[in-house]
């Protein structure tokens, strides 16, 4: 059963979805959801995103690469090397920033 609320599936047998959604009086009450359960949740989500972030600018600067090799172009080589540099160099330093 599909929550009206979030769009969380739950069990044929729910009453009451994790949001608060009572499905018997179709209100929201109170989550059963904890401030650390939602930060957790959040906290998932980012790391699945630097995580995809980090594949697709790979990727980027590898499809960037062959094609500089098959040009033998220069300057697209020497511009995929800095571009690779600056997004290595960010993903550290704000690595390093939310450590702190």
């Amino acid at each position: 059963m599909d929550c009206p609320n979030c769009k969380l599936v739950n069990p044929p047998t729910a009453t009451r979805c994790d949001c608060g959604y009572d499905f018997e009086t179709r209100t929201i009450q109170a989550s059963y959801l904890t401030e650390r359960d939602k930060q957790f949740s959040l906290r998932k989500l980012g790391v699945a995103g630097v995580i995809l972030g980090m594949l697709f600018g790979l990727e980027f600067v590898l499809r960037l690469t062959s094609v500089a090799v098959a040009k033998h172009s220069r300057a697209l080589g020497i511009s995929t090397v800095i571009l690779a540099a600056v997004f290595f160099r960010l993903y550290f330093w704000n690595g390093r920033a939310a450590r702190r």
